[in-house]
């Protein structure tokens, strides 16, 4: 019986030192309307060590933490869009729990609970008219926006024996990227097309860049006056008007002979719908890629180069990066299965067929009328035979027929034909993986350089570039499987997002 009492009174004073504590929500207030992430703030201190906060929605335990410290409080952020929290119905809303752990006697016990409701919003707050949404880029001259494009790719292959059998394929991730890229509006015009010009910047906070050039063997340091312009008009669709690269000249007075080494730097800003639209509307549309024409760098008067068509969707309203947005879907899909390939699916095989699929999501602000994120998914199957490979990359060597285009993306997107080789003293195209188009002008090798033929541009797969052509294959053991055709999976993903 003491020994009871003992423990009472033990537990009655770890109570009284946290109830001194003030566990309690102090942020967001009860029945606050929040939308994507909302940061749910404890009193500093609160949280005793070794303690820890179940986070419950409407009865369910969605996380367990110990709460971050920033400035006054301790905090924990839900993130509602990632965790696909559907809105709260009308009059209804959803009940957060935040309850208190520490350990008694080796188990944990809820010594203290506080809770609001929340009222999530990430949809239901945003009216969309009865006509729907004229979705239109806002140009205003002195404009000038700077967005991340981080680039990822990988490679799975099977051989196909293993393949038959329903293994899984090995995955041979390839190196990321990031490259920053900025457009500034120069021009407006009464049509509400706007002159916009592009190009790549250097990294945060430094003068310069690190980037895989396509015809150089690896990462390579492209200092800020390397960086040169791409100058478009473009409807308020975001449709080329017309593109142009401007020619270097050296200042009156000045030894040289222009800027013997610029990089050039084409992604898009993608294309909206030419009518109305309202959630659920599709419509034919395109995919937007950049183009330089290094044999007519100076003369060309286009710098983008549509895909398509495309389904474009309106998938919903959102709110996105602390803006009521529209979400967009743009899609491409197709290849090729024959009878024996279907068979072999139905056995439970990883792989079959030909096969290309895009998938492009936008995020249009409406208030302010910028992109403010685009992910963009390209995914490419084909059997490499063991010859050297004909399938979706064309013939021995891997290329799609030269002036075909290829497909979008600049890597797998841009696999048309065989490289040109180096006319030395020329230019040198350093399309890397999947960003529409980056070059060089000033380089020792000609067009094309010594990857022009190959796709993923920049970034080498094992054993030296991608699946396709003599030297590449499945585990670099140089483009031809060993005992029999290898089935390839390339998987690229870019993710272009507005610097905040």
């Amino acid at each position: 019986m003491k020994r009871s009492i003992g423990c009472l009174s033990l537990l009655a004073l770890a109570t009284g030192a946290f109830a001194q504590a003030n566990f309690t929500i102090v942020r967001p207030v009860d029945n606050a309307r929040v939308r994507e992430k909302v940061k749910i703030q404890f009193p500093k201190g609160s949280v005793p060590a070794g303690g820890y906060v179940g986070i419950f929605l409407n009865g369910q335990l969605i996380d367990a933490v110990v709460p971050q410290n920033s400035g006054k409080y301790s905090q924990y952020i839900l993130d509602t869009k990632g965790r696909a929290l559907p809105d709260s119905p009308s009059g209804k809303p959803d009940h957060l729990e935040a309850k208190l752990f520490v350990d008694y006697n080796g188990q944990p016990r809820i010594v203290r609970t506080s809770s609001i409701d929340l009222n999530i919003a990430n949809t239901a707050s945003i009216r969309v008219p009865n006509s729907g949404f004229k979705l239109r880029y806002r140009f205003q001259p002195g404009t000038e926006l700077v967005y991340r494009l981080t680039l990822r790719s990988a490679i799975d292959t099977i051989s196909e024996e293993e393949n038959k059998r329903g293994g899984r394929p090995a995955e041979l991730p390839l190196d990321s990227e990031t490259v920053r890229m900025k457009y500034a509006v120069d021009n407006s015009y009464p049509d509400g097309s706007g002159l916009l010009r592009m190009q790549a910047m250097p990294t945060k906070g430094k003068d310069y860049a690190i980037l895989t050039a396509k015809a150089s063997e690896g990462p390579k340091k492209y200092s800020s006056t390397d960086m040169a312009a791409i100058y478009m008009r473009l409807t308020p669709t975001g449709r080329e008007i017309f593109g142009s690269i401007p020619s270097y000249w050296d200042l009156e007075g000045t030894s040289g002979g222009g800027n013997r080494f610029s990089l050039f730097a084409a992604f898009p800003l993608p294309s909206l719908p030419e009518k109305s639209v309202k959630p659920g509307d599709s419509w034919q549309t395109r995919f937007q890629n950049g183009k330089i024409d290094m044999e007519k760098l100076y003369g060309q008067t286009s710098v983008i180069q549509g895909f398509g068509p495309a389904r474009g969707e309106f998938v919903n309203v959102e709110w996105e990066m602390g803006h009521p947005c529209a979400k967009i879907k743009n899609t491409i899909t197709g290849g090729q299965m024959s009878a024996a390939d279907r068979k072999l699916v139905a056995s439970g095989a990883q792989m079959a067929g030909d096969k290309i699929s895009l998938n492009e999501t936008i995020w249009f602000a409406l208030d302010t009328r910028q992109v403010l994120k685009v992910l963009r998914d390209t995914t490419i199957e084909t059997k490499q035979e063991a010859t050297g490979g004909s399938g979706m990359f064309g013939g021995p060597g891997g290329g799609a027929p030269s002036g075909s285009g290829g497909y979008p993306g600049g890597g797998p997107g841009r696999m048309g034909g065989p490289s040109r080789g180096g006319a030395g003293g020329g230019k040198a195209d350093v399309t890397g993986p999947a960003t529409g188009d980056l070059r060089q002008s000033g380089s020792s090798m000609g067009p094309g350089g010594r990857m022009g033929g190959r796709p993923g541009g920049g970034m080498q797969g094992p054993g030296g570039g991608y699946p396709g052509g003599g030297r590449t294959g499945a585990g670099g053991r140089g483009g031809e499987s060993q005992g029999g055709a290898t089935y390839i999976r390339i998987r690229q993903q870019q993710i272009f997002v507005l610097e905040q």
